[in-house]
């Protein structure tokens, strides 16, 4: 799958190597190096990205560990980057890098194809990270459970081509390959009608779009026959549904995904999969946008509702703001609540 993803990205043009913008720092789980040190509990990610946001400071990214074995010698040391911002992820911590000309030009040379963090520690086992410190690019890594730097750089790649398609974040390699498939397809067929009209409207099949429109236009002006006008009218208008229903079936798919998504993350009730996936074929960026703000029904606990009554379910002022939010009957989702509440019990 990777190295299909990686040709399509370079029939896209995206071939260029670019370094990647966030860096694997810590995994999710209970680590140890490679020379036996450890082991290390599980990161409490959410405590180390808010030491790090309270007291503002960048994390450098240098060579082989150059801060804490060249720089206390007397030698240079120079940032290849800088951490500017944690993340919190499924496979552990993330870092967003701003990398320096230096450190671009060193990735981009393939000069180092790891990477090892440096962060402090509990006495006592198991060692808990108290605090991030740096990372340094390296061929000899500790820690073998991040991911190398080049697989970093194919991960940004594949967020990239998320984007250019218009696909959720949650859409993994396989959906991102339908649908380049897809869009081939769709371009291939496109460029073969495009060349049917040009040939029947006698111009080059290589005439731009806004001049073979002009041919047709003089050409039915001044010598085409009814039949003539009549075949490529009806070319046009073919095309026009072909592309229409590409249109469609992508942001049909497009919102399955990304609905379906969100109910397995509990964000929203199966019973509003059709209303959402509706709205997120009119409207993507909107839906999309709120998903983002919904809490997940799967946290457990009753957050701020009461406990159902025998007769109903007691709606709170954020589910309110729900309802208002997604534009749906109070009524339903009060009923949803219910049958949700009843199959709990």
């Amino acid at each position: 799958m990777e190295k299909a993803i990686n040709s399509i990205i370079r029939a896209l043009n995206h071939a260029d190597a670019t370094a990647p913008e966030w860096l694997h720092l810590l995994p999710a789980g209970e680590f140890k190096g490679a020379d036996g040190r450890g082991p290390y509990a599980a990161p409490d990610m959410d405590a180390l990205i808010s030491l790090f946001n309270s007291e503002g400071n960048k994390l450098a990214v240098d060579e082989n560990h150059s801060t804490d074995l060249a720089a206390k010698q007397g030698h240079p040391a120079p940032a290849r980057g800088w951490i500017v911002e944690l993340q919190k992820r499924d496979d552990g911590l993330y870092g967003r890098v701003e990398w320096t000309p230096e450190g671009e030009r060193i990735f981009n040379a393939k000069e180092y194809g790891f990477l090892s963090p440096v962060f402090l520690h509990s006495a006592a086992k198991p060692f808990k990270v108290a605090k991030m410190l740096r990372v340094s690019l390296t061929n000899d890594p500790n820690l073998t459970d991040l991911k190398s730097l080049h697989s970093q750089q194919e991960t940004a790649m594949l967020e990239q081509l998320r984007k250019a398609l218009g696909l959720p974040e949650t859409a993994d390699e396989a959906t991102v390959l339908a649908a380049v498939t897809a869009s081939h397809t769709a371009q291939t067929a496109h460029a073969a009608l495009m060349s049917r009209i040009a040939e029947a409207a006698g111009v080059a099949k290589e005439t731009a779009p806004d001049a073979l429109v002009t041919a047709i236009q003089a050409r039915g002006k001044v010598s085409a026959t009814d039949a003539e006008n009549a075949e490529l009218k009806t070319q046009l208008v073919s095309m026009q549904a072909q592309l229409t229903t590409l249109a469609t079936s992508t942001a049909q798919d497009k919102a399955t995904t990304a609905i379906d998504g969100a109910i397995k993350e509990g964000k929203i009730v199966p019973a509003l999969r059709d209303h959402m996936i509706s709205r997120h074929m009119k409207n993507p960026t909107e839906v999309e946008n709120e998903i983002k703000l919904m809490p997940s029904l799967n946290a457990g606990g009753l957050g701020n509702r009461k406990q159902p009554a025998a007769e109903g379910v007691a709606l709170t002022e954020e589910d309110d703001k729900l309802i208002a939010m997604m534009g749906i009957d109070p009524k339903a989702y009060a009923d949803t609540a219910k049958a949700l509440h009843g199959k709990g019990n």
